[in-house]
């Protein structure tokens, strides 16, 4: 999963650069403090750095304020942390003339333990994993950000991982951290 996870973060990285005028509207690049809040804040360890591209609204999407479709990709830096690449829509609000909020919602898939600890059979794994029941989850995430120019953004995002109680354990995952945004 780590070896998909990084090649469609090179992917996103790739597609951005050469989007000049089409459906990309938007790539972003940042980096997270891995489960910084939450349950499980202590479990794992490390930052997270993510990628993100986001595409123009289709014009069937109008019918819900026309948000952005998003697909994306976080690599953790400790090797034992979560790993996951995700889905979604988002809808941004201009709050002033440079300031924006946006929320995102979607689906994710993960490389995390999705079983519980059992001392005799996982001998050698520390019991501070974070467990997540199975490998896809619910993912909703939110930026508050400001326009440094017409193209380019800072902001802080939050987003967080969870099965929503669909599978046995449900630990789930939030993550904390600043990204850049590139416009086209």
């Amino acid at each position: 999963m780590r070896h998909v996870v990084l090649c469609l973060s090179f992917a996103l990285c790739a597609a951005g650069s050469a989007a000049a005028q089409g459906p990309i509207d938007e790539v972003r690049a940042g980096v997270y403090a891995q489960s910084c809040c939450g349950p499980g804040t202590s479990k794992e360890q490390g930052a997270a750095f993510n990628t993100e591209v986001l595409f123009s609204s289709p014009r069937f999407l109008s019918v819900l304020g026309a948000p952005r479709p998003l697909i994306g990709a976080t690599l953790a830096s400790d090797p034992d942390a979560t790993n996951q690449a995700y889905a979604g829509l988002e809808w941004r609000l201009d709050l002033a003339s440079r300031w924006f909020v946006a929320a995102s919602v979607g689906g994710a898939i993960h490389d995390g333990e999705t079983d519980d600890f059992d001392p005799v059979a996982d001998a050698g794994r520390v019991d501070s994993t974070v467990f997540f029941g199975c490998r896809a989850h619910f993912r909703l995430a939110g930026d508050a950000g400001y326009r440094v120019t017409r193209r380019i953004s800072t902001s802080v995002h939050w987003n967080h991982i969870s099965n929503a109680g669909l599978c046995r354990e449900n630990e789930g995952l939030d993550q904390l951290g600043a990204r850049v945004g590139v416009r086209f």
